[in-house]
This record gives structure tokens, sequence and C-alpha cells, in this order.
């Protein structure tokens, strides 16, 4: 990672930070207490393997909810199992 950008994990291209910050949307990271980790905004989730991870179908578009207490069968995802 050299010239301040970020290297693109897929194909081993350097994307300047430049060109990430005028063409996305910010991401907004929220942290709930015994709860998930809402993610609102374009993300790609990957697998240790650099694989693209789809993830299940939201209520709210856009948004993704990962899993923060550890009891999810579907991790990375959340699958409600907090509130049990």
């Amino acid at each position: 990672m050299n010239g301040g950008g970020l290297p693109d994990r897929g194909g081993g291209r350097h994307i300047p930070l430049m060109e990430i910050t005028e063409q996305t949307t910010p991401v907004t990271i929220t942290l709930q207490p015994a709860g998930p980790i809402v993610i609102q905004g374009p993300v790609v989730i990957r697998n240790n393997a650099g694989e693209i991870v789809e993830p299940p179908p939201s209520k709210i578009p856009g948004q993704i909810k990962l899993c923060g207490c550890g009891f999810s069968r579907n991790r990375p995802f959340c699958d409600g199992s907090h509130k049990r």
C-alpha cells in the first residue's frame, strides 16, 4: 500500500483514496450492546479465502447485521440468537 490508497483484495489493483471517497456513499457502523453490529451502506463481506459472502435478505435495504454475540448459526451474520 503506497501512494495513500488501499489495495483491492480481489485483483491486487491499487485503489487511490480519492477514488474511494469520491465514488462511494459513507458507511455507518453501529455497535449495539448485547446485539448485532449494524452496517448501513455499500460494503463487501469476504470470507478467509477472499470470496464474497452474500448477506441474507434484510428488512432495511442496504443494511447488514453482523453477529456481535457469537451465538448466531448464520455467522458472520446475525440471526437474532442474542435475543434468546
